[in-house]
């Protein structure tokens, strides 16, 4: 069971304006994206690691051999799309 509200994917109010430049704002824009993509992963995977390594669940190895399924293929690739959509989403709306 999951009690955690579900929060909205993209920020509200004016657009921050870093440079002179929109093209350089969007590319900003993209990379503080996946800056904060690669933050809260990092945090989520070093939390997993801790408390698999705690409980003597998993070695080390076992991350490395590990070769996915088809079908998490296919949920993997999806959420790179959806990810991708989403640090895209700054052209996106400058181009439409």
């Amino acid at each position: 069971m999951n009690d955690k509200p579900k929060l909205p994917r993209v920020a509200k109010g004016k657009k921050p304006n870093y440079l002179n430049d929109g093209s350089i704002d969007n590319l900003m824009a993209m990379i503080m994206t996946l800056t904060q993509e690669i933050s809260v992963l990092r945090d989520r995977i070093d939390t997993l690691e801790r408390i698999l390594e705690s409980k003597k669940i998993i070695l080390d190895e076992e991350f490395n051999e590990f070769i996915p399924s088809d079908d998490l293929e296919t949920k993997r690739k999806n959420r790179r799309h959806a990810l991708l959509e989403r640090v895209l989403l700054p052209i996106k709306k400058e181009l439409e």
